[in-house]
């Protein structure tokens, strides 16, 4: 009779100052290294990352040429239930290190807004706030960053209409 694995077996995510070894060195025979989701815990994070994104089921993981994964979705607006947004979100090779990173694709947002990194690239959070205020290697998911950019888009339409940026940061 086999027993079922003890927590201290599963995966977990990764929490800063533990490499999560999602990167092995290099690949087979030295070469090139394989994506981050090749990787025992990579594929372990990439599940964790698709069950976090059922709850946009607009939202569908593809491929880049490159092997790079990205999300790509639509998000409503809440002020307007005709109006939506297109959005990519897109992890960097380096992930979970490095946050993936979210863009608009589509409509091209109005130049001017507050919080915005660059072209249809919004400022969802500021990482030197610290825990909770920013991207969390062990915790933030794409799904995260899906929500944050929805309560974005509800302050863009607000900033849009009445000239002022609702919430904190304003």
């Amino acid at each position: 009779m086999t027993s079922a694995p003890s927590q201290d077996d599963q995966p977990r995510l990764y929490v800063s100052g533990e490499p999560p070894a999602a990167l092995a060195e290099t690949g087979a025979g030295g070469g090139r290294r394989p994506p981050w989701y090749e990787t025992p815990y990579g594929a372990w994070r990439l599940a964790a990352e698709r069950e976090a994104m059922e709850r946009f089921p607009s939202f569908e993981l593809l491929r880049f040429q490159d092997r790079r994964l990205y999300w790509l979705g639509w998000l409503r607006s809440s002020l307007d239930p005709d109006r939506r947004y297109l959005v990519k979100v897109g992890y960097c090779e380096a992930f979970p290190d490095f946050p993936p990173e979210i863009s608009i694709e589509w409509p091209a947002i109005m130049d001017g807004p507050p919080h915005m990194l660059g072209p249809g690239r919004p400022c969802l959070y500021l990482p030197s706030q610290g825990p909770h205020n920013g991207y969390e290697p062990g915790r933030t998911t794409a799904a995260t960053l899906v929500a944050w950019l929805a309560l974005w888009i509800h302050a863009y339409e607000t900033w849009q209409a009445t000239g002022r940026w609702p919430g904190k940061g304003a």
